[in-house]
């Protein structure tokens, strides 16, 4: 397999899907047709305008795959909120890539997944299977943004499938205020859809969880919740039992997007590993019935869960992937993709400097490098694909030697 990366930042659309797939082109060095377009775009560009700028050079027989990034990164590029466009050009060479688009996450996430999973089954799909999934996260159909979830689309995967594959991927926005953007799902664009790329033919798809959060306090455990509302924790109102446990220094108001309670997948006293950790961001407050409202609908009743501590400090991240690098010496490393939760970016959460510099530096050039940032990210814990937040997925394409 051969990928190369193309970046533009151009504000206007047609001639950003030039920039940056001839980008990918002159770089790559290849000239039969590629294969495969993974394409990403935040919110300012029109997404049939720039498929078919993309596709005038490609070739208009090439499958696009991808949708809304709120930025890009690549090996020498960053940049988010604005006209970022970005895409990786594949030429697989003996790798085999099946596409499945599945509509309809409107109407049911779960119904959705089992479709697609049935699909995944039809074509043997097996547990150690490399599979890539990108959804829509957004609806606003009826006005008000309204979240898509993973949590039951995976359930639903899982259902129609048998199994659930360690599957890695992305829940996409196109900006931070939820405005819809169409995806491109193959041939053509959708909305609302999910998207999985099966790979066979050797390729593997390892991955590394960086969410830099430590656990602040022991446990508590959710005692009642609806769909997505945490309602009680530890027989208390949600929202004042967490007044209580965070003091008067921080508003209700304030929880959004900043208090984040982490799922510990291993043995509840063993020492902390970030790889054994779910982390679940407050997306809102509901106070009228003194919960709280999280991005995902899985803290059910009897889940345990501690409250979380960023840290402000980012050595965390050049290790997971010089290890990530390391376990993988007897393979031919093609391809980094970095899934990046978009609250990480420094003009958000308040750092100091972006971490996806710090990736950019960790890679060195070692592999072409796309990053993108997400709504919801998806990745192995324990074993287990789970959506997850405030996390970075970096992720390594390799092929036999």
């Amino acid at each position: 397999m051969r990928v190369s990366i193309g970046y533009s930042e151009n504000p206007d659309t047609s001639t950003a899907g030039t920039q940056a797939a001839l980008d990918a082109l002159n770089h790559a060095g290849v000239q039969r047709r590629c294969d495969m377009v993974l394409l990403f775009t935040t919110s300012r560009h029109d997404a049939q305008l720039l498929h078919d700028a993309v596709a005038s050079i490609v070739g208009h027989e090439t499958p696009i795959v991808g949708g809304g990034s709120v930025g890009i990164i690549t090996k020498d590029y960053l940049g988010y909120a604005g006209h970022q466009v970005g895409l990786a050009v594949f030429w697989f060479e003996g790798i085999n890539c099946q596409i499945f688009a599945e509509p309809g996450l409107r109407q049911s996430e779960k119904a959705t997944g089992e479709r697609l999973g049935k699909r995944l089954a039809e074509i043997g799909t097996a547990p150690d299977s490399s599979v890539l999934l990108f959804y829509d996260s957004i609806d606003r159909t009826q006005g008000d943004p309204r979240l898509l979830m993973a949590t039951p689309m995976l359930e639903g995967i899982e259902k129609g499938l048998g199994f659930l594959p360690k599957l890695v991927g992305a829940g996409m926005i196109g900006d931070y205020f939820f405005t819809p953007i169409k995806q491109w799902v193959g041939h053509g664009l959708g909305e609302h859809q999910a998207v999985a790329l099966l790979f066979d033919g050797g390729l593997r798809i390892d991955s590394a969880i960086m969410h830099g959060c430590y656990p602040a306090t022991g446990y508590y455990t959710v005692t009642k919740a609806e769909k997505q509302v945490i309602l009680e924790i530890n027989g208390q109102p949600a929202l004042k039992f967490l007044k209580s446990i965070l003091g008067s220094a921080l508003k209700p108001e304030e929880y959004a997007f900043l208090i984040i309670l982490g799922i510990n997948e291993g043995e509840k006293w063993d020492d902390f590993h970030e790889d054994n950790y779910a982390n679940r961001l407050v997306l809102s407050v509901d106070k009228e019935r003194d919960g709280v409202v999280m991005f995902e609908p899985d803290m059910v009743e009897g889940t345990r869960f501690q409250i979380m501590h960023r840290s402000l400090n980012l050595d965390y991240i050049p290790p997971k992937i010089d290890e990530l690098f390391a376990s993988l010496q007897n393979r031919k490393l093609v391809f980094a993709l970095y899934i990046n939760c978009s609250g990480r970016a420094a003009g958000i959460s308040g750092k100091d400097i972006e971490d996806g510099y710090v990736v950019q530096n960790s890679v060195r050039g070692r592999v072409p490098l796309l990053g993108i940032y997400s709504g919801v990210e998806i990745a192995p814990v324990k074993g287990r694909s789970r959506a997850l937040d405030w996390t970075g997925i970096f992720c390594l394409f390799s092929v036999p030697e």
